[in-house]
């Protein structure tokens, strides 16, 4: 068995405010790992908090699932979806979580498709703006 060069770590709670806790306290260890620091740990925090209210008010009941995928000393990305009966993002109600998520990640999506809505985030060790092309 080959170890994984970025190793994922599954969640899944219910779509429910009362759960999100766990998964920013997992996101902040997982983030402290990955090599960041406290400053963007708690922006990652942020960030997944608003993934996870963002998707639970699309989910049809039906439980959350996370994907947060740690490259020690690259950066951190974090993947979640939710079973839903709506066919299109309410955009009015994603302009606020559209706001912070461009603000504490370098880049995210949140779609609905196939009967889920999806929604990622990733954040690099590397500041975007000193990356080669930049933003």
């Amino acid at each position: 068995m080959s170890v994984s060069p970025s190793p994922v770590v599954t969640i899944t709670i219910p779509a429910d405010n009362h759960y999100f806790r766990s998964v920013r306290l997992a996101t902040g260890g997982l983030a402290t790992m990955a090599g960041f620091d406290i400053e963007v740990i708690d922006d990652l925090r942020i960030g997944v908090d608003e993934l996870c209210t963002a998707l639970a008010d699309a989910s049809n009941g039906e439980d959350l699932v996370l994907e947060i995928r740690v490259d020690t000393g690259k950066g951190i990305r974090i993947d979640a979806q939710v079973p839903t009966a709506v066919l299109a993002i309410d955009e009015d109600r994603f302009v606020f979580s559209r706001q912070i998520l461009s603000v504490v990640s370098d880049d995210y999506a949140i779609t609905v498709a196939d009967g889920y809505a999806r929604a990622w985030l990733e954040r690099s060790l590397i500041p975007a703006h000193s990356a080669a092309g930049g933003r």
